[in-house]
């Protein structure tokens, strides 16, 4: 791939309706291959699932499935991403989706047989979400409680109970770093690492287009007032405990170096593992890298 990452998240593909069949665990070797045999290092490979949204194009999404019906589907995504939809993930139909199979299948199982290492949780942040919060408190649920339930549920089948269980299976949970004041030792049990999405550069536009120069290098408390200070406040007392990875949508351009600055102060004086990018995810970002790496674009 000609790319030499300590770890990569990959979508999965297999789980999206229409391409069951592509080789996504060839890939996944390939890049292994590729940096054991030019770097001697066997990276990290993590699937991406979103954990606390259904999305009508992955293989589960039924005909006539929508609001209410089934009745897990609480609402619409709060950001305006189409087809996506919050989830009361307590409810054993979706975790028959996420963990242990339904008409042979499952987002986790996929992870295993497909040979990552482990899986980066998108939406842990549904415990906070208002629908969702309204959906518990009609079932008589505790969300805080339920997530936690629900990931330890994922820990536990994907380590020990599944056919094909991988005992150093990862779990990296993506944003919601409220979530760990909810239950620090609970979280910890759990949870190997946290990545953080714009602690201080985000993007307002761009998200399909990579040339978008509105996708990067935007404040983030520009567009959320007060939100550096509020994350780096939850993320404060994990320091030391896990890895926390930090994805900056920041490059350097037009004579700026607000990438650089995240590489050689922001992340490097909290101790955040960075990668700076822009806000669509078709590319690599070579604006620039981390020291020490220089990855080629594929």
């Amino acid at each position: 791939m000609g790319t030499h990452f300590d770890m990569y998240v990959l979508e999965p593909v297999v789980t999206e309706a229409g391409e069951e069949s592509f080789p996504i665990d060839v890939l996944i070797q390939s890049i292994r291959d590729y940096n054991i045999a030019q770097h001697n290092k066997n990276p990290i490979v993590l699937a991406y699932v979103d954990i606390g949204q259904a999305e009508s194009w992955r293989w589960y999404w039924q005909s006539g499935w929508g609001l209410d019906d089934p009745p897990w589907i609480v609402a619409e995504d709060p950001d305006g991403w189409t087809d996506n939809y919050p989830v009361a993930y307590w409810y054993d139909q979706w975790q028959d989706i996420v963990i242990y199979g339904t008409n042979g299948n499952s987002h986790v199982n996929v992870t295993l047989n497909e040979g990552f290492d482990g899986i980066y949780l998108d939406w842990v942040e549904a415990f906070a979400d208002d629908d969702v919060i309204a959906k518990a408190q009609t079932d008589g649920k505790d969300p805080a409680v339920e997530m936690f339930r629900f990931i330890s549920n994922i820990w536990q089948y994907a380590r020990f109970d599944a056919t094909n269980a991988d005992p150093d299976y990862l779990i990296v949970a993506q944003n919601a770093s409220d979530l760990y004041g909810e239950n620090t030792n609970t979280y910890e049990s759990i949870i190997d690492a946290i990545a953080l999405e714009a602690i201080w550069y985000d993007g307002d536009e761009g998200f399909d287009d990579w040339t978008n120069t509105n996708g990067f290098n935007k404040l983030t408390d520009d567009i959320f007032p007060g939100w550096t200070d509020e994350v780096l406040g939850y993320l404060e007392p994990m320091k030391g405990r896990f890895p926390i990875f930090c994805c900056e949508y920041a490059q350097d351009y037009a004579g700026g170096t607000n990438a650089t600055y995240v590489y050689t102060v922001r992340a490097a004086t909290n101790g955040f593992i960075p990668y700076c990018t822009r806000r669509s995810p078709q590319r690599l970002s070579t604006t620039p890298y981390p020291a020490g790496y220089v990855p080629v674009d594929y």
